[in-house]
Protein backbone atom coordinates (compact mmCIF):
# COMPACT_ATOMS: atom_id res chain seq x y z
CA UNK A 1 0.00 0.00 0.00
CA UNK A 2 2.84 2.40 0.85
CA UNK A 3 4.59 1.70 -2.44
CA UNK A 4 1.34 2.17 -4.33
CA UNK A 5 0.76 5.56 -2.70
CA UNK A 6 4.28 6.61 -3.64
CA UNK A 7 3.82 5.60 -7.28
CA UNK A 8 0.19 6.69 -7.56
CA UNK A 9 -0.59 9.41 -4.96
CA UNK A 10 -4.15 9.31 -3.68
CA UNK A 11 -4.83 12.92 -4.67
CA UNK A 12 -3.46 12.44 -8.20
CA UNK A 13 -0.24 13.43 -9.88
CA UNK A 14 3.13 11.79 -9.43
CA UNK A 15 6.02 11.15 -11.79
CA UNK A 16 4.71 7.75 -12.90
CA UNK A 17 1.34 9.21 -13.90
CA UNK A 18 3.20 11.98 -15.74
CA UNK A 19 5.21 9.38 -17.63
CA UNK A 20 2.20 7.21 -18.48
CA UNK A 21 0.01 10.18 -19.42
CA UNK A 22 2.59 11.59 -21.83
CA UNK A 23 3.29 8.22 -23.48
CA UNK A 24 -0.42 7.44 -23.76
CA UNK A 25 -1.16 10.76 -25.45
CA UNK A 26 1.73 10.47 -27.90
CA UNK A 27 0.86 6.88 -28.85
CA UNK A 28 -2.82 7.76 -29.19
CA UNK A 29 -2.02 10.59 -31.56
CA UNK A 30 0.38 8.40 -33.49
CA UNK A 31 -2.31 5.81 -34.21
CA UNK A 32 -5.41 8.00 -34.44
CA UNK A 33 -4.14 11.24 -35.97
CA UNK A 34 -2.89 10.52 -39.48
CA UNK A 35 -2.61 14.18 -40.47
CA UNK A 36 0.85 15.44 -41.53
CA UNK A 37 0.67 18.00 -38.71
CA UNK A 38 -0.78 16.60 -35.52
CA UNK A 39 -2.85 18.42 -32.96
CA UNK A 40 -1.44 19.89 -29.73
CA UNK A 41 0.04 17.82 -26.90
CA UNK A 42 -0.42 19.22 -23.37
CA UNK A 43 2.82 19.28 -21.40
CA UNK A 44 1.46 20.97 -18.26
CA UNK A 45 -2.06 22.26 -17.69
CA UNK A 46 -3.30 23.17 -14.22
CA UNK A 47 -6.87 22.55 -15.33
CA UNK A 48 -5.94 18.87 -15.32
CA UNK A 49 -6.26 16.96 -12.06
CA UNK A 50 -2.78 15.41 -12.04
CA UNK A 51 -0.90 18.63 -12.90
CA UNK A 52 -2.83 20.51 -10.21
CA UNK A 53 -2.03 17.76 -7.68
CA UNK A 54 1.69 17.93 -8.52
CA UNK A 55 1.71 21.68 -7.94
CA UNK A 56 -0.12 21.37 -4.61
CA UNK A 57 2.40 18.76 -3.51
CA UNK A 58 5.30 21.02 -4.54
CA UNK A 59 3.97 23.81 -2.31
CA UNK A 60 3.90 21.69 0.85
CA UNK A 61 6.45 23.11 3.32
CA UNK A 62 7.61 19.68 4.49
CA UNK A 63 7.98 18.22 1.00
CA UNK A 64 11.23 16.43 0.20
CA UNK A 65 12.52 16.52 -3.38
CA UNK A 66 11.92 13.19 -5.07
CA UNK A 67 13.79 11.56 -7.92
CA UNK A 68 12.15 13.78 -10.55
CA UNK A 69 11.40 16.80 -8.38
CA UNK A 70 8.39 19.09 -8.47
CA UNK A 71 7.72 22.73 -9.25
CA UNK A 72 10.45 24.79 -7.61
CA UNK A 73 12.00 28.27 -7.62
CA UNK A 74 15.55 29.53 -7.60
CA UNK A 75 17.12 32.99 -7.43
CA UNK A 76 20.39 34.79 -6.93
CA UNK A 77 20.34 34.08 -3.19
CA UNK A 78 22.49 31.08 -4.12
CA UNK A 79 25.29 33.60 -4.84
CA UNK A 80 24.43 35.87 -1.92
CA UNK A 81 22.04 38.09 -3.89
CA UNK A 82 18.92 39.85 -2.62
CA UNK A 83 16.37 38.65 -5.18
CA UNK A 84 13.55 36.43 -3.93
CA UNK A 85 10.57 34.64 -5.42
CA UNK A 86 7.82 32.25 -4.44
CA UNK A 87 4.94 30.27 -5.94
CA UNK A 88 1.24 30.19 -5.17
CA UNK A 89 -1.54 28.08 -6.67
CA UNK A 90 -4.72 29.96 -7.53
CA UNK A 91 -7.16 27.12 -8.01
CA UNK A 92 -9.91 29.18 -9.64
CA UNK A 93 -13.06 27.28 -10.52
CA UNK A 94 -11.36 24.60 -12.65
CA UNK A 95 -14.15 24.87 -15.20
CA UNK A 96 -13.57 25.22 -18.94
CA UNK A 97 -17.21 25.99 -19.64
CA UNK A 98 -18.84 29.38 -19.39
CA UNK A 99 -21.07 30.37 -16.52
CA UNK A 100 -24.82 30.71 -16.94
CA UNK A 101 -24.52 34.49 -17.08
CA UNK A 102 -22.09 34.26 -20.00
CA UNK A 103 -18.94 35.22 -18.10
CA UNK A 104 -15.85 33.03 -18.26
CA UNK A 105 -14.71 30.97 -15.30
CA UNK A 106 -11.42 31.80 -13.65
CA UNK A 107 -8.91 29.05 -14.56
CA UNK A 108 -6.46 27.49 -12.13
CA UNK A 109 -2.99 28.97 -12.54
CA UNK A 110 0.46 29.05 -11.00
CA UNK A 111 1.49 32.51 -9.79
CA UNK A 112 5.22 33.02 -9.67
CA UNK A 113 6.10 36.37 -8.14
CA UNK A 114 8.80 38.10 -6.17
CA UNK A 115 11.34 40.91 -6.23
CA UNK A 116 14.39 41.24 -8.45
CA UNK A 117 17.48 43.01 -7.14
CA UNK A 118 20.67 43.60 -9.12
CA UNK A 119 22.63 44.59 -6.01
CA UNK A 120 25.68 42.45 -5.27
CA UNK A 121 26.04 41.40 -1.66
CA UNK A 122 29.69 42.14 -0.94
CA UNK A 123 29.28 40.91 2.62
CA UNK A 124 28.53 37.37 1.51
CA UNK A 125 31.23 34.78 0.92
CA UNK A 126 29.06 33.39 -1.87
CA UNK A 127 29.54 36.60 -3.86
CA UNK A 128 33.32 36.61 -3.67
CA UNK A 129 33.85 36.38 -7.45
CA UNK A 130 30.43 37.66 -8.56
CA UNK A 131 30.44 40.57 -11.02
CA UNK A 132 26.68 40.89 -11.59
CA UNK A 133 23.51 39.73 -9.94
CA UNK A 134 19.76 39.82 -10.41
CA UNK A 135 17.93 36.71 -11.54
CA UNK A 136 15.02 34.52 -10.51
CA UNK A 137 13.73 31.29 -12.02
CA UNK A 138 10.93 28.74 -11.77
CA UNK A 139 11.30 25.17 -13.01
CA UNK A 140 8.75 22.48 -13.82
CA UNK A 141 8.93 18.84 -12.71
CA UNK A 142 11.01 16.57 -14.93
CA UNK A 143 9.45 14.17 -17.38
CA UNK A 144 10.62 10.64 -16.54
CA UNK A 145 12.58 9.39 -19.56
CA UNK A 146 11.76 12.76 -21.22
CA UNK A 147 8.78 13.81 -23.34
CA UNK A 148 9.79 12.44 -26.78
CA UNK A 149 8.20 14.94 -29.16
CA UNK A 150 10.69 13.93 -31.87
CA UNK A 151 10.17 16.11 -34.93
CA UNK A 152 6.36 15.97 -34.89
CA UNK A 153 5.82 19.37 -33.24
CA UNK A 154 7.19 22.73 -34.30
CA UNK A 155 6.47 25.19 -31.48
CA UNK A 156 5.81 25.73 -27.79
CA UNK A 157 2.49 27.37 -26.84
CA UNK A 158 2.37 29.23 -23.52
CA UNK A 159 -0.92 30.35 -21.98
CA UNK A 160 -0.01 32.92 -19.36
CA UNK A 161 -0.40 36.46 -18.04
CA UNK A 162 2.68 38.65 -17.62
CA UNK A 163 3.50 42.02 -16.11
CA UNK A 164 5.16 43.41 -19.26
CA UNK A 165 8.70 42.35 -18.37
CA UNK A 166 10.82 40.13 -20.62
CA UNK A 167 10.97 36.51 -19.49
CA UNK A 168 13.27 33.80 -20.79
CA UNK A 169 11.65 30.44 -21.56
CA UNK A 170 14.06 27.60 -20.83
CA UNK A 171 13.87 24.20 -22.50
CA UNK A 172 15.93 21.45 -20.92
CA UNK A 173 16.21 18.82 -23.62
CA UNK A 174 17.99 15.51 -23.89
CA UNK A 175 21.50 16.30 -25.09
CA UNK A 176 25.09 15.12 -24.83
CA UNK A 177 25.91 18.32 -22.90
CA UNK A 178 23.86 18.47 -19.65
CA UNK A 179 24.54 22.19 -19.14
CA UNK A 180 22.96 23.17 -22.46
CA UNK A 181 19.61 24.99 -22.28
CA UNK A 182 17.61 26.36 -25.19
CA UNK A 183 16.09 29.78 -24.52
CA UNK A 184 13.36 31.86 -26.12
CA UNK A 185 11.81 35.10 -24.86
CA UNK A 186 8.32 36.46 -24.33
CA UNK A 187 7.14 39.99 -23.65
CA UNK A 188 3.61 40.61 -22.39
CA UNK A 189 1.48 43.18 -20.65
CA UNK A 190 0.40 46.55 -22.01
CA UNK A 191 3.75 47.85 -23.20
CA UNK A 192 3.63 49.55 -26.61
CA UNK A 193 4.87 46.87 -28.95
CA UNK A 194 3.86 45.25 -32.19
CA UNK A 195 1.25 42.52 -31.84
CA UNK A 196 0.71 39.81 -34.43
CA UNK A 197 -2.89 38.59 -34.54
CA UNK A 198 -1.68 35.57 -36.46
CA UNK A 199 1.63 33.86 -36.98
CA UNK A 200 2.75 34.62 -40.49
CA UNK A 201 5.43 32.82 -42.40
CA UNK A 202 8.67 34.76 -41.91
CA UNK A 203 9.93 36.73 -44.86
CA UNK A 204 13.46 37.97 -45.36
CA UNK A 205 12.45 41.26 -43.77
CA UNK A 206 10.41 39.84 -40.89
CA UNK A 207 12.96 37.13 -40.11
CA UNK A 208 15.16 39.77 -38.51
CA UNK A 209 12.29 40.80 -36.22
CA UNK A 210 11.44 37.39 -34.84
CA UNK A 211 9.79 37.09 -31.44
CA UNK A 212 12.64 34.86 -30.28
CA UNK A 213 16.36 34.86 -30.88
CA UNK A 214 17.30 32.76 -33.89
CA UNK A 215 20.69 31.25 -34.52
CA UNK A 216 21.69 33.73 -37.22
CA UNK A 217 21.25 36.59 -34.73
CA UNK A 218 23.91 35.40 -32.31
CA UNK A 219 26.76 37.41 -33.81
CA UNK A 220 25.54 40.99 -33.75
CA UNK A 221 29.01 42.16 -34.74
CA UNK A 222 31.74 39.88 -36.04
CA UNK A 223 34.86 40.45 -33.94
CA UNK A 224 38.33 39.59 -35.15
CA UNK A 225 38.54 36.86 -32.52
CA UNK A 226 35.04 35.73 -31.56
CA UNK A 227 34.44 34.72 -27.97
CA UNK A 228 33.34 31.15 -27.36
CA UNK A 229 30.08 32.40 -25.84
CA UNK A 230 28.06 35.60 -25.39
CA UNK A 231 26.28 36.95 -22.34
CA UNK A 232 22.53 36.36 -22.71
CA UNK A 233 21.51 39.49 -20.80
CA UNK A 234 23.84 41.73 -22.82
CA UNK A 235 22.59 40.15 -26.04
CA UNK A 236 19.01 40.68 -24.89
CA UNK A 237 19.71 44.33 -24.15
CA UNK A 238 21.33 44.87 -27.57
CA UNK A 239 18.48 43.18 -29.44
CA UNK A 240 15.53 44.30 -27.30
CA UNK A 241 13.89 46.00 -30.27
CA UNK A 242 13.76 42.66 -32.11
CA UNK A 243 11.64 40.94 -29.47
CA UNK A 244 7.94 41.34 -30.07
CA UNK A 245 4.81 39.69 -28.79
CA UNK A 246 3.42 36.90 -30.97
CA UNK A 247 0.10 35.96 -29.45
CA UNK A 248 -2.64 34.24 -31.41
CA UNK A 249 -5.94 36.07 -31.35
CA UNK A 250 -8.71 33.91 -29.94
CA UNK A 251 -11.58 36.00 -31.33
CA UNK A 252 -14.67 33.78 -31.15
CA UNK A 253 -13.26 30.89 -33.12
CA UNK A 254 -13.45 27.53 -31.32
CA UNK A 255 -10.85 25.96 -33.61
CA UNK A 256 -8.09 28.13 -32.11
CA UNK A 257 -9.27 27.55 -28.57
CA UNK A 258 -10.08 30.32 -26.13
CA UNK A 259 -7.35 31.63 -23.83
CA UNK A 260 -9.02 32.25 -20.46
CA UNK A 261 -10.23 35.79 -19.85
CA UNK A 262 -7.29 38.05 -19.02
CA UNK A 263 -4.67 35.61 -20.34
CA UNK A 264 -2.69 35.45 -23.57
CA UNK A 265 -1.28 32.69 -25.74
CA UNK A 266 2.31 32.93 -26.95
CA UNK A 267 3.65 30.61 -29.64
CA UNK A 268 7.44 30.23 -29.84
CA UNK A 269 8.82 28.15 -32.74
CA UNK A 270 11.39 25.63 -31.55
CA UNK A 271 13.80 26.59 -34.34
CA UNK A 272 14.03 30.12 -32.94
CA UNK A 273 15.29 29.07 -29.50
CA UNK A 274 18.92 30.00 -28.82
CA UNK A 275 21.40 27.52 -27.37
CA UNK A 276 22.90 28.66 -24.04
CA UNK A 277 25.17 27.21 -21.39
CA UNK A 278 25.53 28.57 -17.84
CA UNK A 279 23.67 31.73 -18.77
CA UNK A 280 25.78 32.47 -21.85
CA UNK A 281 25.02 32.01 -25.53
CA UNK A 282 26.94 29.27 -27.26
CA UNK A 283 28.97 30.72 -30.11
CA UNK A 284 28.33 27.56 -32.13
CA UNK A 285 24.54 27.30 -32.32
CA UNK A 286 22.62 24.07 -32.90
CA UNK A 287 19.05 24.58 -34.09
CA UNK A 288 16.33 22.93 -32.05
CA UNK A 289 14.44 21.55 -35.03
CA UNK A 290 15.22 17.83 -34.98
CA UNK A 291 14.24 15.01 -32.63
CA UNK A 292 13.17 16.96 -29.51
CA UNK A 293 12.95 15.20 -26.15
CA UNK A 294 11.99 17.63 -23.38
CA UNK A 295 13.20 16.94 -19.85
CA UNK A 296 11.73 20.03 -18.16
CA UNK A 297 10.61 23.61 -18.84
CA UNK A 298 11.34 26.76 -16.87
CA UNK A 299 11.11 30.55 -16.86
CA UNK A 300 13.83 33.03 -15.88
CA UNK A 301 13.69 36.77 -15.22
CA UNK A 302 17.05 38.48 -15.76
CA UNK A 303 16.20 41.78 -17.45
CA UNK A 304 18.45 43.84 -15.17
CA UNK A 305 15.59 45.88 -13.66
CA UNK A 306 15.06 46.12 -9.92
CA UNK A 307 11.52 45.73 -8.66
CA UNK A 308 8.59 43.38 -8.22
CA UNK A 309 7.49 40.91 -10.87
CA UNK A 310 4.62 38.50 -11.45
CA UNK A 311 3.93 35.73 -13.99
CA UNK A 312 0.71 33.67 -14.04
CA UNK A 313 0.91 30.37 -15.91
CA UNK A 314 -2.08 28.26 -17.03
CA UNK A 315 -0.69 25.75 -19.51
CA UNK A 316 2.17 24.68 -21.78
CA UNK A 317 1.59 22.72 -25.01
CA UNK A 318 3.65 21.42 -27.93
CA UNK A 319 1.86 22.53 -31.10
CA UNK A 320 2.06 22.77 -34.87
CA UNK A 321 1.28 25.94 -36.80
CA UNK A 322 -0.22 25.95 -40.30
CA UNK A 323 -0.95 29.15 -42.23
CA UNK A 324 -0.81 31.27 -39.11
CA UNK A 325 -3.06 29.07 -36.97
CA UNK A 326 -2.34 26.45 -34.34
CA UNK A 327 -3.36 23.06 -35.68
CA UNK A 328 -6.25 21.81 -33.56
CA UNK A 329 -6.81 18.31 -32.25
CA UNK A 330 -9.30 15.88 -33.79
CA UNK A 331 -11.74 16.97 -31.08
CA UNK A 332 -11.22 20.60 -32.16
CA UNK A 333 -12.04 19.68 -35.74
CA UNK A 334 -15.25 18.01 -34.61
CA UNK A 335 -16.16 21.18 -32.70
CA UNK A 336 -15.32 23.26 -35.77
CA UNK A 337 -17.63 21.17 -37.96
CA UNK A 338 -20.42 21.45 -35.39
CA UNK A 339 -19.84 25.20 -35.17
CA UNK A 340 -20.08 25.55 -38.95
CA UNK A 341 -23.26 23.46 -38.99
CA UNK A 342 -24.83 25.77 -36.42
CA UNK A 343 -23.92 28.78 -38.54
CA UNK A 344 -25.35 27.19 -41.66
CA UNK A 345 -28.54 26.05 -39.96
CA UNK A 346 -28.95 29.49 -38.40
CA UNK A 347 -28.58 31.14 -41.80
CA UNK A 348 -31.06 28.74 -43.42
CA UNK A 349 -33.56 29.34 -40.63
CA UNK A 350 -33.19 33.08 -41.06
CA UNK A 351 -33.87 32.78 -44.79
CA UNK A 352 -36.96 30.63 -44.13
CA UNK A 353 -38.27 33.18 -41.63
CA UNK A 354 -37.79 36.03 -44.09
CA UNK A 355 -39.61 34.10 -46.83
CA UNK A 356 -42.49 33.37 -44.48
CA UNK A 357 -42.67 37.04 -43.51
CA UNK A 358 -42.84 38.09 -47.16
CA UNK A 359 -45.66 35.61 -47.80
CA UNK A 360 -47.63 36.98 -44.84
CA UNK A 361 -47.22 40.56 -46.09
CA UNK A 362 -48.49 39.61 -49.56
CA UNK A 363 -51.56 37.91 -48.14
Amino acid sequence: MVLRNLLFPKDGGGSLRRFLGMRQRLYKDQWNDSRPLRGPVPLFDFRRRDDAADLRDSLKPDRTRGLFGGWRVSDDSVIGGFSSSHMKFHEGENNLEEKSDGSSSSPPFLRWSGTLSTEINRQSNLARNVTRSGFAAVLSPEFPLTAPLENKYKALEICCRTDGRTYAVNLNVETYFPEDIYQGFIVGGDEPQKTNNSLEKPTEESESTSSTISSNEVDVQTPERPEPSLDVRQHLQNRRDLIEKTSISSDDHPYLGHPPSGFQKFVLPFKHFALTSRGRLRHAQRDLDGAISIESIGFTLMDGKDGDFCLDLVSLRAVNVLEGEVVGSLEDEAKEEKFQEVLRSGGEKKDDDSEAEKSDNKS
